[in-house]
């Protein structure tokens, strides 16, 4: 694999792109990369996140990634060494000494889905990338205060963004026991345990829930609910005592042919047939 070395302390990269002409590459340095226009695909390490104009995506020493375009992409690249921040000697006012610029560029779980602002943010966000690039094509960026603090201020955003979403950057996350009870609770009620639906119930981005809940659980997400779904099938069914519509109604299949065939299709035999082994 080949890997994407800076020696600069800061670079600006603004290019717009119909097929992405960068390989799978691991890299020595930080990257902030901003979606002007365009749509498409973010393959970062193990985990694919689709992007869209105005998304934000972060990424750090040893990540690996690429894109795969499938409409007309404008990126403007921002590209720093940990080295920069540290040329200025200015002390973070609106950052603790632990949450530095470089330390949120670490954090897994932001790295691994996009970052996508509201309005009025949106709007600012997109203008200081254009004020950073107006000013990267005509004088050099690297010793600019104004350039500086406009990379901090997009930090400010990424802050915020987190704040807004209710989790602190030292906060824990749930534990499994937490999300296992939940849908435990709630395997009977399909919206409930939509991605969406349990993603915000404990303050997970929708697009990165699938990529989280597989590697605390080991197993995905739609197969946990399968799982858990056929077990208690099979405990109605062996009672014999409840019809196959009522058990397709408490699950949410829309008839009995379509738990028929979720049932098939797991335990090889109709739900009936298995219903008939324990008499």
């Amino acid at each position: 694999m080949r890997k994407c070395s800076q020696f600069e302390s800061l670079k600006i990269i603004d290019v717009i792109e119909e097929e992405y002409s960068c390989e799978l590459h691991a890299q020595d340095h930080f990257e902030i990369i901003y979606i002007h226009y365009g749509c498409g695909e973010h393959f970062f390490n193990e985990v694919t996140i689709p992007y869209e104009k105005g998304d934000l995506f972060l990424l750090a020493p040893g990540d690996r990634h690429y894109f795969t375009v499938k409409a007309v992409t404008r990126f403007t690249y921002i590209k720093f060494t940990s080295s920069y921040f540290e040329t200025y000697d200015r002390s973070y006012k609106s950052f603790s000494r632990e949450i530095t610029p470089t330390s949120i560029m670490e954090i897994q779980w932001l790295k691994e889905d996009k970052i996508t602002v509201s309005e009025p943010c949106q709007t600012i966000l997109k203008n200081v990338f254009e004020n950073i690039i107006l000013y990267n094509s005509t004088l050099n960026v690297l010793r600019s205060s104004i350039v500086y603090y406009h990379i901090l201020s997009i930090f400010g955003m990424i802050k915020e963004y987190i704040e807004n979403r209710n989790i602190e950057l030292k906060k824990k996350t749930p534990t499994n026991a937490h999300i296992a009870a939940y849908i435990q609770e709630n395997i009977s009620n399909r919206d409930c345990i939509s991605i969406n639906m349990i993603a915000n119930n404990f303050n997970i981005s929708p697009s990165y829930f699938s990529t989280y809940f597989k590697r605390n659980f080991e197993i995905s997400y739609k197969k946990y609910i399968e799982k858990m779904q056929l077990q208690l099938i099979k405990r109605r069914l062996e009672t014999g005592e409840i019809k196959l519509k009522e058990i397709a109604d408490e699950f949410g299949f829309t008839d009995v042919s379509h738990l028929s065939k979720f049932f098939k299709r797991h335990e090889g035999l109709n739900p009936s047939a298995y219903k008939n082994i324990g008499k």
